[in-house]
């Protein structure tokens, strides 16, 4: 151990003192790290557990014939509207849907698909 290597004159004074100001500064360093890790980790259980509600939502209304008010707000938080703007002479206006409980998907552009050849 360090201190009894100092002690029994193995190593000098000076190099005790910076070696372990190093030590201790190490561990400083990995006990914040720790902490950060679980604060993660909690994220992500939370994020688990509110996608399991999400989804437990959407399946009670997959054989739903009509889009009824009860069902937007139980499935929807909030819908941002981006204003219009002027892209290749069309115009184009970005929404983005903020669902319960997991937020906002990015769904990928769909490429157009090719024309059948006859």
């Amino acid at each position: 151990m360090l201190s009894e290597d100092n002690v029994a004159g193995k190593i000098s004074d000076e190099r005790f003192s910076k070696m372990s100001k190093r030590y201790e500064e190490e561990q400083g360093g990995l006990t914040a790290r720790i902490k950060e890790l679980k604060t993660e980790l909690d994220k992500q259980s939370g994020k688990s557990i509110t996608t399991d509600m999400f989804i437990a939502t959407v399946r009670k209304y997959t054989r739903a014939k009509k889009l009824t008010e009860r069902m937007l707000n139980e499935l929807i938080a909030r819908v941002e509207v981006h204003h219009a703007e002027r892209v290749e002479g069309e115009y184009r206006q970005n929404l983005i849907i903020n669902y319960t409980c997991i937020g906002s998907i990015e769904i990928p552009d769909i490429m157009s698909l090719p024309e059948p050849i006859v």
